[in-house]
């Protein structure tokens, strides 16, 4: 065997070993031997980079959800308050913030009716649906106790909320007039009445009960025979959160390096700065900015987003602007996964290294799934595209992933 094939031979063995067990070089936040999941190049290159970099104390600014972890925190706390009832608005405040058109409770738009994709249900009368069954829930549990959680849960009226409610999420999120813009901000509306105390507790309950939940689809039925305006059979989510090995080593590294260590949300501030200051990502609640809320006197939530100089709603260009006025540092590195970070990754000009989980997505964050294909790297910065198993929820040593549901990789296209 010629010297050079050796070679070659010996360092595709020690990147196998890397990709299956970095133990070795792991920092303090994950224990020794834990199969973290990095591509081999991507292991090699972001442990180089932390070391160089580190001594000019930069900033490294990752989102949180499917990015840190596997799965969205925020939309998975929503399904857990309706799950368990866990509200604090009458049935008066509930109404007030269900929109019969977009424009309602927060933005400008004449949107009254969803697209094809979700049968053009009305908005008005998704709201009256809604509204009706939130009195008859506040009226037998969330307000007075007249039956037991597993009593109400058998009601047709809870099994119709536990559909419409994320079904009118998703269709705001969905609807191109509409959108993240407003339906991120909306979700956190429901927590209403709450202090930040109370949304921590409840997102950390909501974390440990999604951790314990197979990563799979599940789909809602709407009850037979209740009668009601709007009509969607089911709804359909998935289930079950992972954290990122790979995100707790790269932060701690990071930090040990010198390093500043950000995260930019666009879920409820206060959830994510919960989950954050634990499993290992050690993110302070002061290096978290997410979607804020303002308060009442007595430091309860109310339905609206906080008007604070220079915050934005952290949603695309918005998360941009935040990192410029708020962390008053350009990012060295980013960390993302949807188009909803496109902007802070790409602007900035200081940005070296971006770390993309992928998704399989198209839009904007797909162009910059190119760049990490050999031979298509923009000069003045690297993308590193890191697969994952979401069947596990797991990062997987390969820049492919594996859709839920499905037992092979999708390729990405060049």
């Amino acid at each position: 065997m010629r010297r050079s094939t050796r070679l070659v031979s010996v360092v595709l063995l020690v990147v196998l070993l890397v990709s299956s067990f970095a133990g070795v070089t792991l920092a303090a936040g994950v224990p020794s031997g834990t199969y973290v999941g990095y591509t081999p190049y991507n292991w090699i290159y972001s442990d180089w980079f932390i070391r160089k970099y580190g001594p000019t104390h930069p900033l490294a600014v990752y989102d949180w959800d499917n990015t840190c972890i596997y799965n969205d925190i925020m939309e998975t706390m929503f399904r857990f308050q309706m799950f368990n009832l866990q509200y604090a608005m009458t049935k008066e405040t509930f109404d007030a913030v269900i929109p019969e058109a977009a424009g309602k409770t927060l933005k400008d738009t004449n949107v009254t009716q969803f697209s094809a994709d979700y049968g053009n249900i009305a908005l008005p009368d998704l709201a009256a649906d809604l509204e009706e069954d939130y009195a008859f829930l506040y009226d037998n549990y969330i307000g007075d106790r007249r039956m037991s959680l597993d009593q109400v849960k058998a009601t047709p009226e809870y099994q119709d909320f536990l559909v419409k409610l994320p079904f009118l999420y998703d269709g705001l999120t969905d609807t191109p007039e509409i959108g993240a813009e407003y339906s991120y901000p909306w979700v956190c509306f429901l927590c209403q009445g709450m202090t930040k105390a109370e949304v921590q507790k409840m997102a950390l309950s909501a974390l440990n009960d999604a951790l314990e939940r197979k990563c799979e689809k599940v789909t809602l039925e709407a009850p037979a025979g209740l009668s009601r305006r709007a009509a969607v059979p089911s709804y359909s989510y998935k289930a079950g959160i992972r954290l990122s090995l790979g995100v707790v080593d790269m932060m701690s590294k990071q930090r040990a390096a010198g390093w500043k260590v950000w995260v930019v949300s666009a879920s409820f501030e206060p959830v994510v700065q919960a989950v954050a200051a634990i499993n290992g990502y050690d993110v302070p609640e002061d290096h978290v900015i997410g979607v804020r809320l303002q308060t009442d006197a007595s430091g309860k939530y109310l339905p609206r987003l906080s008007e604070e100089p220079g915050y934005a709603l952290t949603q695309r260009m918005g998360k941009a602007t935040v990192i410029r006025n708020l962390i008053k540092q350009a990012p060295l590195f980013v960390a993302g996964d949807s188009d909803g970070d496109f902007e802070m990754m790409t602007q900035f000009p200081e940005t070296k290294l971006i770390y993309l989980i992928n998704r399989v997505k198209g839009g904007d964050i797909g162009s910059l799934y190119q760049e990490a294909l050999p031979g298509k790297a923009k000069q003045g910065r690297v993308v590193l595209l890191q697969g994952r198993d979401e069947n596990k929820g797991l990062w997987r040593p390969f820049q492919e992933t594996i859709k839920l549901g499905k037992t092979t990789p999708s390729p990405i296209e060049s």
